[in-house]
Formats: C-alpha cells, structure tokens, sequence
C-alpha cells in the first residue's frame, strides 16, 4: 500500500512553512525555490488564494515513463518516486511530462528532484501549522475524495432545494 500527502486547500493559509522545511532538510537551505512541495498562489478581487502542490505519486507517472535514464522509479516500501541522482542527466523530460508540475530540474545540481516523502515520514506535513498537510494511505485518500465528492452532491441538492424524499416527487 502506498501512502500520499493530501492536500486540504481550504486550510492553507499560505505561510510557506512546508517549502522552508522541504528545502532545509533536503538542501541545507533556506530557499522555496529549492523545495519539493510549491505554494502555487492565484488572486481573484484582491482575494489571495494558497494551494500547495506537489507530486502526487501517480499510478501511471507519465515522469518515470519519458525518463531516456530510466531514473526514476518507486520506492518499494513508501511508494513514493525517487530519482537516481547518479543516472540522472538533467534533461528535464519529466518536468514536461508532469500534469502538476512536481518535478522540476534543480539549475544548481543540473539534476532533477521530486517529493520523496522523506523517506516515510514527510517534513512539510510536520511542520504545517494549519493541517492543510497530511501525510495518509492511498486508500484512505480514496475514501476522502468520495466523501467530498458525496457531500458536495449533498450540498448541490440542498440549495437546489430538492430532497431525497420521494413522496416530494
């Protein structure tokens, strides 16, 4: 079973705190555009919006298919991708063939990176102060995004003002 970091975009609250740990762990620096996990930021009326993205380890990840190294691959017992720093060439075929802009080539190492979870026991999820980070089961992630998806029907029908009862029908 593998394991993901869900995302709750409704809590984040835009602080960075996930990008200043990621980069601090894993390149001794504080630098957010050294990190492995975005703060992606839109406004709309002068109403700012946060959503942290990062990889989200993809059955199929299209990343691993178009490496010409073959480095990329998954770690058997997370399930997260990691990448071979010593087959890697920098091409930055993966970040082209990313959806969600996960993988990106790091200029400084001409390597490429990727969230690896920490190995199990992600850095960003434990230094949110808002809990828009949690580090779950895939299979719990699933039962998560059918809950939303019931509840978002649920709420359509109230302002709808329909019901479930047939006798109103």
């Amino acid at each position: 079973m593998g394991f993901v970091i869900l995302i709750h975009a409704d809590k984040c609250s835009g602080c960075q705190m996930c990008e200043v740990g990621c980069s601090l762990k894993h390149m001794k620096e504080c630098n957010p555009e050294r990190s492995r996990i975005r703060m992606i930021k839109t406004e709309k009326n002068g109403q700012y919006d946060f959503i942290p993205s990062t990889c989200m380890q993809c059955e199929t990840a299209m990343c691993e298919l178009v490496c010409p190294v073959k480095a990329i691959s998954r770690n058997s017992e997370t399930g997260a991708r990691i990448i071979d720093e010593t087959k890697c060439i920098g091409c930055s075929s993966c970040s082209y063939a990313c959806p969600f802009g996960a993988c990106f080539v790091d200029r400084k190492i001409s390597k490429a990176m990727v969230c690896t979870q920490c190995d199990g026991d992600p850095t960003c999820v434990k230094v949110c102060p808002s809990g828009a980070l949690e580090y779950i089961s895939s299979d719990q992630v699933n039962v998560a995004l059918k809950r939303a998806a019931s509840q978002r029907i649920i709420d359509a029908t109230a302002v709808a003002g329909l019901t479930n009862n047939p006798a109103s029908c």
